[in-house]
């Protein structure tokens, strides 16, 4: 593929050539085929490969690519979520944008390929909302990791960071009857809870504290009463989620939700045959671990 401005490797210690990628990114976000509102629909046909979160964990993102095969076909595809705040800090400061500049960038190169969902962690760091991990204030230290890359033009590579958070879609849909999301709400949330969230694109207010899209890339421990309601205000029949802990790599919730997790060394990705449909025990069975590929 010819180098040019779109499928070129940004500059990440340049604040104007990493604020034109995000600025970029997000265009390629809200133009994707397929997407409608916050969703993207995909065909029946292809190989998608789900991930779980990330957190910075260069290595299995490396794998992950390789196992992707995004120049193999056009019809191969991956999603990625909550690819910042890993655990490795330099002097106290998170430079995980780095990584996240990465994800824009494959984006851009391959913008019908690659989906970017929104999460908790991305969403938290949108709103500048104090996350605590290991006594560690997570937005702070990302704050700090910013300002110390791009000096006078951090607040330039902030917005257009911003301005891409914003423009993430919250779900991609398959025809199979996949739905590959960070998380979806709590039971306790499902009541007051508005699944049409899905069918716009959010707003700023739409992306507040406690909103519809709060709950829905916060919520944990389901029951499978509320896959059932979900499932069926959205056409779906199994849901491949992220965001709860998956100590393996996986761990199934029910009988229609799969959790998945690519941040440590028994981190998983899910490959899926877009044309075929699947149970959870299918699912489960085509699960690939990230430390069996080799790089």
């Amino acid at each position: 593929m010819p180098e040019d401005s779109t499928t070129h490797e940004p500059d990440l210690r340049d604040a104007d050539d990493v604020a034109d990628l995000f600025t970029r990114a997000a265009k390629a976000n809200l133009d994707t085929s397929g997407r409608a509102g916050a969703v993207v629909d995909l065909p029946g046909a292809g190989r998608l490969l789900m991930t779980g979160d990330l957190h910075d964990h260069a290595i299995n993102y490396q794998r992950l690519l390789k196992l992707a095969r995004l120049d193999d076909d056009p019809n191969n595809r991956i999603i990625f979520h909550e690819v910042i705040h890993g655990p490795d800090m330099v002097n106290g400061m998170d430079l995980s944008i780095r990584m996240l500049a990465r994800v824009a960038a494959l984006k851009c190169r391959y913008p019908d390929q690659v989906n970017v969902l929104q999460s908790n962690h991305e969403l938290a760091q949108l709103r500048n909302e104090g996350i605590l991990k290991e006594g560690r204030d997570t937005i702070k230290s990302f704050n700090d990791g910013i300002d110390f890359m791009f000096g006078y033009k951090a607040e330039t590579v902030r917005d257009a960071m911003n301005a891409y958070l914003v423009s993430l879609p919250l779900a991609v849909r398959c025809a199979n009857g996949i739905f590959a999301s960070h998380s979806i709400p709590s039971n306790s949330r499902m009541r007051r809870f508005d699944p049409t969230i899905i069918d716009r694109v959010p707003t700023r207010q739409d992306l507040s504290e406690k909103s519809d899209v709060y709950h829905m890339v916060w919520g944990r421990n389901q029951k499978q009463s509320t896959a059932d309601t979900l499932a069926q205000a959205w056409g779906c029949k199994q849901f491949v989620m992220g965001h709860q802990p998956a100590d393996m790599g996986f761990e199934p919730i029910q009988d229609t939700m799969l959790v998945l997790a690519s941040n440590h060394n028994h981190g998983v990705a899910l490959p899926i045959d877009l044309s075929r449909t699947y149970n959870q025990e299918q699912l489960i069975e085509s699960i690939v671990p990230l430390a069996s590929i080799v790089l």
